[in-house]
């Protein structure tokens, strides 16, 4: 149930804290207050480490520890503090607390953060055995397996189960089980650590296994995760649900529960919902067969377990899926959003159980799907080659939030341009997008939005003048234990504000208010909603039939492609397409039959009408076999040799024409 913000004390609430990993080190921001005009500004840039680093932070899931791995060092562990004002940096001479984790390119933290997975370039004799497991709270090393090449979509190669009790290793052709039992139990050796059972799967390429677990009538869902095999020549791509059992035991050639096959299937994207319970498998191709998309094609479709089939999911507007994102709160009920098609993009939201879209969002240039963390709050954005729109909604009100912070009538947002990363608060109030290094190596900085959209423009506690032009890395909101915020609903909009759009009070102030200096519009042009210009014109007749924020009514009853719908009748069932050609192939083949029906009783006809005696006038066969009999004496005049084939066949003829001659009596 949501809270509502005058029941709470909100200064009891924690403030929310911003990780800046930078060239110069990482420093954490705190966001005192509810307002911005709260907020603090650093009098000195707070920094938890100086000094260079390589890769990505990692934190910890209750927000206590940051993982940041110093060039030349290795992996430090930094506890993140609860007051930002007097930040220590660490000592520069610390010794790293993972040891021998200089040489590290990639990490991963487990899903209660109890383990740390790492990789780091292979070498026969150096480093055999790369891919590395820590137990975080001691900086042991548990195991290491050999993994020469990686490849960062498929990363990581080793998943936990959301409670952390088994890790599934994926090989060349099979999945490898660790209970947690072993690894923390195991030989002193970490190379000899050894699997409890494994899952037999030809030239398995990924898994993916869910990183949390809902409870439905207290029934907790079973271990499940999914695989995917590319495809070859002859044998299509295919992806699969298996189960195993909580000690990571499986049968024997263990069937897969639901399996898809697809030849336009090169890799696959797995979104677990969070009950872990189904799968949305974004399956994509680079080639687009049809040639609309220079990006590929995709497909989306949903594994769920308990059922018998695999769903594809049906999308308002055809074209390859941009994003997917569930909704995070497994206490309600599931749905997801998915925004596909060419641009501008259409956004719908789905049910999570049947697939089928029930509210869409509107068509927008929009590829970024982001859920506040408590599910409330929704951003459709247009990030990356986009130009950075954004449009924030109230899911449980399905409308677009407009509190007078809207710059069009499009309910649109201009972020910072060319947005690289973006995160919620913990608290599902803020939100934050940055423009990093070394994706865009200028104009680096952080913007801050609220929940409804309204950019902070009183100064920030950082300032992005340090971060000019290439030196920000990354930017992210430090995560929180569960219900440490309380999902609040939306604050009351300001006084005097209507969400028709009227800004001022009073329509006497609003026809006072100046209005804004624009370009010149001849009068022939004005009131048509835009310029005479071509590319405009080509533009509005492009998007003239764009689709609007609406409900999707399900019809139950369905009638076929151009039939006309009675109230009353019931409703014809429709033939599948295998039946449909069958049902042309048998139409065409009739008409061929009765096509050779009518010509041979053609040629029969035709033949019986040339045997049968002439019942022409008798005058006028007379005259014309008279005729005949002339041209007849006239070709014995001449040499034999000299007459073709058809003279000498008439010169032939002339015994039977006069008897006929003789017949007709004339």
């Amino acid at each position: 149930m949501a809270a509502n913000s005058e029941d709470l004390d909100l200064s009891s609430l924690p403030s929310c804290k911003v990780l800046l990993r930078s060239k110069q080190g990482v420093e954490v921001y705190e966001l005192n207050g509810e307002r911005p005009e709260e907020f603090k500004v650093a009098a000195t840039r707070p920094f938890l480490c100086k000094g260079a680093t390589s890769i990505p932070l990692a934190t910890s899931p209750d927000g206590e520890h940051v993982y940041i791995h110093m060039t030349g060092k290795g992996i430090v562990r930094c506890p993140i503090p609860d007051d930002t004002t007097n930040v220590e940096p660490i000592d520069p001479t610390t010794p790293a607390f993972f040891t021998d984790s200089k040489g590290v390119q990639m990490m991963d933290l487990s899903p209660k953060g109890s383990y740390l997975l790492t990789w780091e370039r292979w070498y026969e004799e150096a480093c055999p055995n790369n891919l590395k497991v820590w137990e975080t709270a001691t900086g042991k090393l548990l195991a290491a397996f050999p993994q020469r090449n990686i490849k960062r979509d498929v990363w990581p190669y080793l998943q936990w189960t959301h409670d952390e009790r088994i890790a599934a290793l994926v090989t060349t052709s099979e999945v490898r089980f660790y209970p947690a039992a072993i690894l923390l139990n195991g030989t002193e050796d970490p190379t000899a650590v050894r699997y409890s059972d494994k899952l037999r799967i030809s030239s398995v390429a990924s898994i993916s296994v869910p990183r949390s677990c809902g409870t439905e009538a207290g029934v907790t869902t079973p271990y499940l995760l999914t695989a995917f095999v590319p495809g070859t020549k002859d044998k299509p791509a295919r992806a699969c649900l298996y189960r195993f059992l909580s000690d990571g035991k499986t049968k024997p050639d263990t069937p897969p529960l639901l399996s898809k096959s697809l030849f336009q299937a090169e890799d696959m994207k797995v979104h677990w919902s969070p009950a872990g319970d189904a799968a949305l498998l974004t399956l994509q191709t680079s080639v687009d067969s049809s040639g609309e998309s220079y990006y590929g094609s995709s497909q989306l479709f949903m594994l769920r377990y308990g059922e018998s089939d695999v769903v594809a999911v049906p999308l308002p507007q055809e074209g390859a899926v941009s994003d997917v994102a569930w909704l995070p709160d497994p206490a309600k009920p599931p749905c997801f959003v998915v925004i596909a098609g060419k641009m501008p993009s259409l956004a719908s939201l789905h049910h999570g159980k049947t697939g089928k879209a029930s509210f869409v969002f509107g068509n927008a240039h929009r590829n970024v799907v982001s859920w506040s963390p408590h599910g409330r709050f929704l951003c459709l954005a247009g990030f990356g080659n986009l130009a950075g729109g954004m449009s924030f909604w109230d899911r449980n009100k399905q409308k677009l939030i407009n509190n007078g912070c809207v710059e069009n009538a499009n309910g649109s947002l201009r972020a910072a341009s060319a947005v690289v990363g973006y995160d919620w608060a913990p608290s599902s109030r803020w939100f934050l997008c940055s423009t990093c290094s070394p994706r865009m190596n200028v104009d680096n900085g952080v913007r801050l939005f609220r929940y409804n959209g309204q950019a902070v423009t009183t100064p920030l506690p950082w300032s992005n003048e340090n971060y000019l032009p290439d030196k920000l890395l990354q930017a992210c909101f430090v995560p929180a234990k569960p219900l440490v915020y309380p999902d609040r609903s939306q604050s009351p909009p300001p006084e005097g504000f209507s969400e028709a759009g009227a800004s001022a009070a009073t329509p006497a102030a609003a026809a006072a208010a100046p209005k804004p200096a624009s370009r010149y519009v001849p009068p022939s042009a004005r009131n048509r909603g835009g310029g005479t210009s071509l590319a405009e014109r080509m533009r509005r007749e492009k998007e003239g039939n764009l689709q609007t924020a609406a409900r999707v009514v399900d019809t139950k009853v369905k009638t076929p492609t151009g039939a006309a719908s009675v109230v009353g009748m019931t409703a014809q069932p429709q033939k599948s397409k295998a039946a449909l050609k069958r049902e042309k192939e048998k139409k065409k083949k009739q008409q061929q039959e009765e096509q050779e029906r009518l010509k041979k009783e053609e040629e029969a006809a035709a033949a019986a009408a040339a045997s049968a005696p002439s019942t022409a006038d008798p005058e006028k066969r007379a005259r014309k076999i008279m005729k005949t009999l002339k041209q007849i004496d006239d070709l014995k005049q001449k040499d034999a040799s000299d007459l073709n084939e058809d003279q000498k066949a008439k010169v032939a003829s002339e015994a039977e024409l006069r008897a006929e001659l003789a017949k007709l009596g004339l």
